[in-house]
Order: structure tokens, then C-alpha cells, then sequence
């Protein structure tokens, strides 16, 4: 595995040198490096370029989007991730290349995995605003033993729009310690609710007149799970198309990240590209 820094440069040269690209997400730095890999790849269409996709709710998303298609949830009206530690925050540990801005960029956290894990399920954001804060400034770089100033958050807070007008808030943090269900998915309708419990694997559900959430069965041939090398042999191959994750897809997930980078840094509402 690469860090971020690199996946441009690799992907590109890769591209140009006739080579099908499995990239590790997160997909590059910020937004533009993101364009720049997408168009390279589509100069060279008999190429296979995927991102690796982001795996916590693989198992659950035929069910989720099933249930959607059919109105189980009535019409949808907000979404709230979660995707924080329950651990307390490590004001000793050394900086780690993700918090180093310089090697991962505008990543925070968990916040472009369960974003796209939320896309899947509602589609893109049109417009976000988001707050973020650094509780560790700085941190000693294993490299040079120095302390080094950290520019990447410890928690962030997002408020966006969808596209369908769907009311999406996001929360990924590392200090929210013993916080309870700590990577969880609620998406509320006007008929009914469900919860995605990705650290079992699991779906809950109710719809009005019930009292209380029950477990809702994912069907075994739904719950189709990690296939990514399968899925990108077979693309290579001709077998099957990509369906997780295109490097479209991940241009526009690169387009949250950097919108809700902007958001924290100015206080405003940021709209996303193509909104």
C-alpha cells in the first residue's frame, strides 16, 4: 500500500505505460489530482482503472437499496453516519502518515469511506457545510523525531444536501470515547426507519405503528461481500463491468472531501460541482 501522495503519479504512469490500475482508495489528494487520474483513464478506455471500494457496508447495500426501491421506508427524509472509535483521544502516539497532511491530503478519517458507503444508498451531495477540529496540534514525526504541526482533524462534523433533497449529517471522529454503536447508519422516511450496524453486519428496521426496531434478514445471495479482486479480473477480462468503484465515482467522492474541507476552513455552505 502506497500513500496518498502517490497515487496520482503511480496510477498515471501505470495508465500510460498500458497497465490496468486497482487503486487502493483513498483515491488522491484532493479533487483535481482525482480529475487528472480520471482523465488519463479514459484516454485509454481498454484499460481497467477501479478504486478499490469502501468495504464496511458491502454485505448490507443490496437490502438497503431493495428496501428503498420499494418504498419499505416511505419517503426518505434524513441519514445520520456515524463512524468514530469509542476510543478516548491519544494525545502520545506518534503523527501517522494519514494525519500528515503532505501524505494523505484533504482525508480526514473514515469520512470519504462512509460517504461513498452513503452514495450508494442516496446518491451525491449537493452542498455541504461542515465544521472540523485538530485537538492534537502537534505531534513527534517518527521520521525526524521533531514535533510537526498536525493539519489533518480529529473530528469532523458534516451537514449536506443531496441531490434528492434527502438530509444527510455525518460524524467521524478519534475522541469520542465509549461512544455507543460507534460506525452505524440510520436513514430515516416518512414510513419507516432502519439502522446498518456495520460492525456486525447487520440491518434493523420499523415502520410506523411498530414499537421498536426488529432485525430485518439480509437474504444470503444479497449479502454478495467483498469481490473486489474477482470484480476487477473480470473486468480485465471482459467478463463484467466495474460496479465498485469507478473512477468517477470517485472523483465525485473526492469532491465531498474537498468541499467539506473548504466548509471547515471558511465557515460557509459549499456547493459541489455539478449541483
Amino acid at each position: 500500500m502506497t500513500c496518498t501522495s502517490l497515487h496520482r503519479d503511480a496510477t498515471v504512469a501505470s495508465l500510460e505505460a498500458g497497465k490496468h490500475v486497482l487503486c487502493e482508495a483513498r483515491m488522491a489528494m484532493d479533487a483535481a489530482e482525482a480529475r487528472e487520474m480520471l482523465a488519463v483513464s479514459l484516454t485509454r478506455p481498454r484499460l481497467v482503472a477501479q478504486l478499490v471500494p469502501a468495504p464496511w457496508t458491502l454485505e448490507l447495500d443490496a437490502a438497503v437499496k431493495r428496501l428503498l426501491s420499494k418504498g419499505w421506508l416511505g419517503r426518505l427524509l434524513a441519514v445520520d453516519v456515524r463512524g468514530t472509535t469509542a476510543q478516548f483521544v491519544d494525545e502520545t502516539s506518534p503523527l501517522h502518515w494519514r494525519q500528515d497532511a503532505a501524505k494523505s491530503g484533504l482525508n480526514v478519517l473514515t469520512l470519504g469511506i462512509w460517504y461513498e458507503c452513503a452514495a450508494r444508498w442516496i446518491g451525491h451531495a449537493r452542498s455541504v457545510i461542515a465544521s472540523a477540529r485538530t485537538f492534537v496540534p502537534r505531534r513527534a514525526d517518527p521520521a525526524t523525531g521533531r514535533a510537526a504541526d498536525v493539519m489533518v482533524p480529529d473530528h469532523v462534523d458534516v451537514l449536506a444536501e443531496t441531490e434528492g433533497g434527502t438530509s444527510l449529517r455525518m460524524q467521524v471522529s478519534a475522541v469520542t470515547g465509549l461512544a455507543p454503536s460507534p460506525r452505524e447508519a440510520w436513514l430515516f422516511g416518512s414510513e419507516g426507519t432502519l439502522r446498518v450496524d456495520t460492525d456486525t453486519r447487520r440491518l434493523f428496521g420499523a415502520r410506523r405503528g411498530e414499537e421498536g426496531l426488529r432485525e430485518i434478514v439480509v437474504p444470503a445471495g444479497e449479502r454478495i461481500g467483498w469481490r473486489v479482486e474477482r470484480e476487477f479480473i473480470g473486468a480485465i477480462r471482459g467478463g463484467e463491468p466495474v460496479r465498485l468503484t469507478t473512477f468517477a465515482e470517485g472523483v465525485r467522492t473526492m469532491d465531498f472531501t474537498e468541499a467539506v474541507a473548504v466548509s471547515a476552513r471558511t465557515g460557509r455552505r459549499v456547493e459541489l460541482p455539478g449541483a
